[in-house]
């Protein structure tokens, strides 16, 4: 291989790893963090639970935020959650298990960002809750779903706060 084909393959290694650059930026619609999650409301039981928590919900603002803000750029900073039901022991074992009630509604608190080319188009404090999250006529997410109520509330922000319309599809993954 004589020296310039060499440089000139290297060069198109280089492009090839800009333009892949490049497009990773141009799909970051969102950035979320959560600020003091020891401190949440309800976010689960142990550090596993939590982590695994806050993932999907981080995971679901993204994929919303791709779908329903192309161009645009939502930042989310997470103060407070409590996620639907309570969690009880139950049985021998003393296994936790999350009950549900009309009155251990979801709820969540954030701050926001969204712009567009640097240029800020809205931002403010949300504090977000669905009190008839049981309404299983009203919940677009099946059964199985985990955090299918919060993911809910979240999609009713999106549509009513950011996109001003009646709702969001379901974000698929």
């Amino acid at each position: 291989m004589t020296a310039s084909k060499l440089v000139r393959g290297l060069g198109a290694g280089l492009m090839v790893l800009s333009l892949g650059a490049v497009a990773a930026v141009a799909h970051a619609q969102a950035e979320v963090k959560f600020t003091k999650p020891e401190n949440f409301s309800d976010i689960g039981d142990n550090a596993r639970d939590r982590e695994t928590a806050m993932n999907q919900l981080a995971d679901h603002i993204k994929a919303v935020a791709a779908r329903e803000l192309p161009g645009k750029q939502l930042t989310i900073d997470v103060t407070d959650v409590d996620l639907a039901g309570e969690l009880e022991p139950r049985g021998p074992t003393g296994q936790r298990l999350r009950v549900l009630r009309t009155v251990t509604i979801p709820r969540m608190d954030f701050n926001y960002t969204l712009s567009e080319n640097g240029q800020v188009l809205k931002s403010g404090k949300a504090s977000i809750k669905d009190m008839n999250y049981q309404l299983s006529a009203t919940n677009r997410y099946f059964d199985s779903e985990p955090l299918r109520y919060e993911k809910k509330m979240l999609d009713d922000w999106f549509a009513k706060d950011l996109l001003g319309k009646q709702g969001v599809e379901r974000a698929s993954r």
